[in-house]
């Protein structure tokens, strides 16, 4: 896959600080698990390095932000909060918005929570892994969702690649043809299969407070979270100059995950 450019090193609030958009809260979830754990509490941590208060709402089944939360390592300005029922969400949210410049929901794989965060949240993040049946999942995910975030005009809902890899042409194709015919957005940026994004999980902290020898792979993941929080507009880069480094490398990363014509066009005229 291709390397995003190596800035130095993040976090910092020399190079980032918070995003001017209106992301203040974010739901993460999909019918079947595919990181999304991983992928709430990576925005979290980097947008808590950048000085940015979050609140973490744990609402899937198997609690690992909340197991996380009790380890050592955790920062002061990430709260973890456990949500037990969809009809407890709408009050985590409202006293998360009153204390916090960002509330992250990870939704986990129950209809309910999913169906509830999707409205609650402006920005409304579907992960999926490079195999065919998470895009299934992903896909089955975006249509059941697609019905409530379509009655707001504004709200984002969006395909987001973790654990993004070099894999075979033939699985690439599969994975495509389970996508083709949602125009639902595909973030351009993702995150690459490393080691360092679960390492938190088991020495607690977070990619920004661990070690080299704990987490394997750390600054590619720091670049790749960093990347991710400014394309949802968490974070901004301070400086048009530290933005421009990353241009030209981000791009190939983005053509990676590009939806391919050819397949889109060839599923348009088999639905017709």
């Amino acid at each position: 896959m291709a390397r995003l450019p190596s800035p130095p090193l993040l976090p910092t609030s020399e190079f980032l600080c918070p995003g001017e958009g209106n992301m203040s809260v974010i739901s993460i979830g999909s019918v079947k698990s595919a990181g999304c754990s991983t992928l709430a509490l990576t925005l979290a941590s980097v947008a808590a390095a950048a000085d940015m208060p979050v609140l973490l709402i744990d609402a899937a089944k198997d609690w690992d932000l909340v197991t996380w939360a009790k380890k050592a390592g955790r920062p002061a300005g990430i709260e973890v909060v456990r949500c037990e029922a969809a009809d407890q969400l709408d009050d985590v949210v409202r006293n998360g918005r009153d204390r916090h410049a960002l509330v992250l929901i990870d939704a986990g794989s129950n209809p309910e929570m999913l169906r509830k965060g999707a409205r609650l949240a402006e920005t409304v993040l579907v992960p999926l892994r490079l195999s065919p049946l998470s895009s299934y999942a992903a896909a089955a995910t975006d249509i059941f969702l697609a019905a409530q975030t379509a009655k707001f005009p504004g709200k984002r809902q969006a395909f987001v690649a973790t654990a993004v890899a070099q894999i075979p042409s033939r699985i690439a194709r599969a994975v495509e043809e389970k996508l083709a015919r949602r125009t639902t957005e595909r973030l351009p940026t993702g995150l690459a299969q490393r080691a360092a994004f679960e390492a938190p999980f088991l020495y607690g902290g977070t990619i920004f407070t661990l070690t080299d020898a704990q987490a394997p792979g750390l600054a590619r993941a720091q670049e790749d979270a960093a990347a991710m929080a400014v394309e949802l507009g968490i974070l901004r880069y301070q400086t048009p100059e530290f933005a421009r480094n990353w241009t030209e490398e981000l791009n190939a990363f983005r053509a990676i995950l590009a939806p391919d014509p050819r397949l889109q066009e060839a599923s348009q005229r088999a639905a017709a």
